[in-house]
């Protein structure tokens, strides 16, 4: 299920995700939900800035502007309401790009997503990273491709969400976030994060500063929560997760995914969320199960339909269906590739 139609995606003309390869190589996307087909990425040593007019990602913006979105042919793709992705549709200099139908674009991405480490202190057993993860020291980005980020990515960018891995458990992406802080003391910066260590790095200065946060939830209770995580931090996260709305901090979302061990406390999510009225909420299932539990998280959109303002649904699945269509479409997407590749000029 779709939560908004291809055809409103142009995420290639302003988004880029940057993840570690091994080696501490960079693996570049221009849309998470499409990450892992082979025909959305490349993965460089170096020069992030020149990998955005990459002649990938100018064929992607190739096919768009022929209203073509075949390169997502067979993905599960939704749309996260982390920002309002039509402020940046609206950007002068992007609306001009998209309509002149340009391959090569003059401007670097707005919205960037980085994950400079997989090391994570949870154990989630639906995790996508689990193998990069059992490898965390090799899964983690250079220190020259940070320093890239840094001085060439950043600035440019409108929207930086910094992920994992869980970022604030590695100390390379702490001191990371620390100095994009203080280098862009009011550039928007989305922080996703199990929410265990906030305590440690310091709820006081994510309050003075522009961070928002997205916080991950696993369970309500200790038991379920350490079902999915394989640790007991369900306390610890909600400790903090008060101490921050007692402080008045107000730029935080808590995201419940539902899961075959954790379904049941999925109401009590929700009437937590109506019960805090400065919290925001999202609740989406476990991609890898499929729609099993689309059903009961359609009951309660509809049973806490008041606070539908603070309480998102996302709808996801990676069915079997799905993942036999990427498959069989793959070999014909890159063959495709290879061939107008060789042929166009982009």
């Amino acid at each position: 299920m779709s939560n908004r139609k291809l055809a409103d995606c142009f995420r290639s003309f302003y988004r880029l995700r940057i993840s570690p390869a091994s080696g501490g190589r960079a693996f570049l996307a221009t849309c998470c939900n499409n990450m892992f087909r082979a025909e959305n990425h490349i993965i460089i040593n170096s020069g992030i800035k020149d990998a955005w007019n990459s002649p990938q990602f100018r064929f992607q913006r190739k096919l768009i502007s022929k209203n073509d979105w075949s390169f997502c042919k067979g993905s599960s793709c939704f749309f996260y309401p982390y920002f309002d992705e039509s402020q940046l549709l609206n950007r002068p200099f992007i609306k001009s790009a998209i309509i002149e139908k340009k391959c090569k674009l003059d401007y670097l991405p707005q919205a960037v997503s980085i994950d400079p480490s997989y090391s994570c202190n949870n154990n989630c057993y639906m995790c996508y990273y689990v193998s990069q993860r059992d490898r965390a020291n090799e899964y983690k980005l250079s220190d020259a491709l940070l320093k890239e980020i840094e001085d060439d990515i950043i600035p440019a960018a409108e929207f930086v969400n910094i992920s994992g891995g869980e970022p604030l458990f590695s100390k390379r992406t702490r001191d990371f976030i620390k100095r994009v802080m203080s280098a862009h003391p009011k550039k928007k910066l989305l922080i996703n994060t199990n929410g265990i260590l906030l305590h440690e790095y310091g709820l006081e200065k994510i309050i003075e500063t522009n961070i928002f946060l997205n916080i991950t939830v696993y369970g309500m209770e200790e038991a379920s929560y350490e079902s999915v995580t394989g640790k007991n931090h369900c306390g610890i996260i909600f400790k903090n997760v008060q101490k921050l709305l007692d402080l008045g901090y107000q730029s935080m979302r808590l995201i419940f995914i539902v899961t075959l061990k954790n379904y049941k406390d999925s109401e009590k999510f929700c009437a937590f969320i109506e019960k805090n009225k400065s919290l925001r909420g999202m609740m989406r299932n476990n991609c890898f199960e499929a729609t099993k539990y689309w059903g009961l998280m359609r009951q309660l959109e509809k049973k806490y339909y008041n606070i539908t303002s603070r309480l998102k649904f996302i709808y996801q699945s990676e069915s079997l269906l799905n993942s036999i269509s990427r498959r069989f479409y793959d070999p014909f997407f890159s063959l495709r590739y290879l061939w107008q590749k060789s042929g166009f000029n982009y």
